[in-house]
């Protein structure tokens, strides 16, 4: 979150917290317009550009501490059922993981870093004067360009997405990110999902069993990096690196409806067709997982 520092320092930015993974921009932007407080600068989110999902909260900026503190006093709203959480905005504190293996500062560059935090454009808001109004299909990073990846991906998915098994807890995305781009250190991942959390019933056994999923252009380079890391020794155990299978069903179903029009009510949302078979799984697993 680029403005960060001078948002928070100036009491500019609250926090929305309680959303559905599934809210769009322009649903957040209603609910604020319809309490008075419409005239927000800036909506910060950060969005998964494997799964589409945002992480259940966001944070509004606004042009002066007089709304912030407002809005903070009086804003209670609900959206889709959900009463939103609102509260202050304070820096998040970096947590350090100590069963990590350091970092080379100087092995692994920034170029696979998804910028998942960025403003929330909704089609009813134009882009601020002096940033260019690029064309929403040519955004590659923060939240609309996580959402044009994970469209990229249903639309050529097989063999592009990774699964890589055999890690341990995670701390922060931060830390996900740092270590899954040193293991892909010789590899062009175009993105690096939030990592998973095993399913009960696999927690009690021994070893390593949290994963994420890793997306790259092509199969050829997916499949490079399949052979060189799958069964590579790491932290006690060994990775398990194989092609996804299958894209879950409810996250198809999501798909890209940001991408960029405000819901109707009077008009469904155009499909392209069905989904193939390849997408229609609940479950992106591994079999042994």
């Amino acid at each position: 979150m680029d403005d960060q520092p001078d948002a928070i320092s100036e009491g500019r930015r609250i926090y929305l917290g309680n959303i559905l993974y599934s809210i769009q921009p322009h649903d957040i932007e209603k609910v604020l317009a319809d309490h008075g407080f419409g005239a927000f600068e800036q909506i910060h989110i950060s969005v998964d550009p494997v799964s589409a999902r945002n992480p259940g909260y966001c944070f509004v900026d606004f042009r002066d501490r007089d709304t912030a503190e407002r809005a903070l006093s009086s804003l209670r709203a609900s959206i889709r059922g959900r009463t939103l959480k609102v509260g202050p905005c304070e820096p998040k504190k970096p947590r350090v993981r100590r069963d990590w293996p350091e970092r080379d500062s100087g092995a692994v560059e920034d170029r696979f870093v998804f910028q998942r935090w960025g403003d929330w454009k909704s089609a009813g808001r134009t882009n601020k004067a002096g940033d260019g109004g690029e064309d929403a299909s040519k955004v590659e990073q923060g939240p609309q360009g996580a959402l044009h990846h994970f469209k990229n991906i249903l639309d050529g998915y097989e063999g592009r997405r990774l699964y890589v098994g055999g890690l341990g807890r995670m701390v922060d995305q931060e830390q996900n990110h740092g270590e899954v781009s040193e293991l892909f250190a010789d590899f062009k991942p175009t993105a690096i999902g939030k990592r998973i959390t095993p399913h009960e019933s696999t927690r009690s056994k021994p070893g390593n069993h949290h994963y994420c999923f890793v997306d790259f252009e092509t199969r050829d380079e997916a499949g490079s990096a399949m052979r060189a890391l799958n069964g590579k020794p790491y932290l006690g155990g060994k990775l398990r690196v194989s092609v996804a299978t299958n894209i879950p069903a409810k996250l198809i179903d999501r798909r890209t409806e940001d991408l960029e029009s405000p819901r109707t009510t009077d008009a469904a949302p155009e499909s392209s067709g069905a989904p193939s078979r390849a997408f229609a799984s609940m479950n992106w697993r591994r079999k042994d997982e």
